[in-house]
């Protein structure tokens, strides 16, 4: 469900101490095993191209190992979006990717390369699994990394329908602020195309005004330009975050085939454009505590 504004991986054993102490605090950030299994294998294997260079490849490509398991694979590629490593789809070796599209025309390699570039992050798109014909989410990690010779590469994995993270969230909402302070008013049309990065399953971009006039709304688009503050998970953001950045709020909803209600966390933040103010929000159900599921 949507926050609706109405409501809506033998040869590198040696490193691996130091890798994996590093990798532990920035995994920390993540609830999910999995979640947290893609960002450790892409980060130790960014620290291993950064020591080895293409000598790593062959151990990447062993099925079975740290680096390859089932559908979990390295693939890497220049930030310019050429790939030089796929251990399933050697085909693509040497392809220049960099407007490679999903289905909805989401350009998941520049947008992996945006990510590896400041530092790492998530891309969420829709592919087709082996096998099957109809497309599904799909969701890359990548992390940049600088090979001995000198070349630059960023290196990632993907992983079908991963469960929603808090971070995921945040990536996504911090984004969408990101690209307000660079375009102002004019960002706002990314938010409504599913060929942008601002959509992953069912959380959205949403915008506001501080007076709870809805702007961006992709579930609901005959609200725009409407004033919700008659509803009071509205009131209860704007409160939230009057005096803030960045806010948190909590609040119930039915998950999608359910009637009870369950906890939904919003994540927002405020930016202000030419002395307009406005809040930027994205939500999610959290994970169920162990003893509830």
């Amino acid at each position: 469900m949507r926050l609706y504004i109405i409501l809506p991986l033998l040869a590198f054993l040696l490193v691996l101490p130091e890798i994996s102490a590093g990798a532990e605090a920035e995994e920390t950030t993540y609830y999910y095993k999995r979640t947290k299994r893609v960002v450790s294998m892409v980060n130790n294997a960014a620290r291993v191209l950064e020591e080895k260079g293409e000598k790593a490849f062959d151990a990447f490509a062993q099925k079975g190992s740290r680096w390859f398991q089932g559908e979990i694979y390295l693939f890497i590629y220049t930030m310019e979006g050429v790939n030089i490593f796929h251990p399933v789809q050697d085909q693509l070796v040497g392809q220049d990717l960099y407007d490679m599209k999903d289905v909805n025309g989401r350009p998941l390699i520049r947008l992996l390369i945006e990510k590896a570039e400041n530092g790492g992050g998530w891309v969420h798109y829709m592919w087709t699994r082996p096998g099957e014909f109809i497309p599904t989410w799909k969701s890359g990690y990548a992390k940049k990394a600088v090979m001995p010779d000198g070349r630059e590469v960023f290196v990632g994995s993907g992983v079908y329908n991963i469960r929603t993270e808090k971070e995921f969230i945040i990536e996504m909402v911090d984004d969408a602020v990101e690209l307000i302070e660079e375009k102002k008013e004019a960002a706002f049309d990314a938010f409504r195309s599913d060929a942008g990065p601002f959509s992953f399953r069912d959380s959205y971009i949403l915008v506001f005004r501080d007076d709870g006039t809805a702007v961006v709304d992709p579930a609901f688009p005959y609200l725009e330009g409407r004033n919700l503050l008659k509803y009071d998970i509205i009131k209860k953001m704007i409160s939230r975050i009057r005096e803030k950045q960045s806010a948190w709020v909590s609040y119930r909803r039915p998950r999608p085939g359910d009637v009870n209600p369950s906890k939904k966390l919003a994540y927002l933040r405020a930016v202000t454009v030419n002395g307009e103010r406005y809040i930027v929000a994205a939500d999610f159900f959290p994970p169920k505590p162990i003893w509830m599921r």
